[in-house]
């Protein structure tokens, strides 16, 4: 089998993660020099990037098994 599926979904984990750090580093330096307070706003985003990231894991992880069963990935042709 092959590896390219799941070094496609680890790179989109991997973008999710970099985007992530950026995000939080650039709020916590709002927070930090009171442009912007933590609240009910910093918390919806925070609730809507974390289902963002559970979409991606669950619908990429049923993604990353159905490549398994294509053609195009299988040893059997061969």
């Amino acid at each position: 089998m092959s590896m390219l599926p799941v070094l496609k979904y680890a790179f989109g984990l991997g973008v999710f993660g970099v985007v992530y750090w950026l995000l939080d580093g650039i709020m916590d330096l709002f927070i930090a020099e009171a442009v912007h307070t933590s609240g009910m706003t910093f918390n919806v985003i925070h609730a809507v990037w974390t289902a963002a990231l559970l979409v991606y894991m669950v619908f990429g992880g049923w993604w990353l098994v159905r490549m398994y069963n294509e053609d195009q990935y299988s040893m059997r042709r061969f």
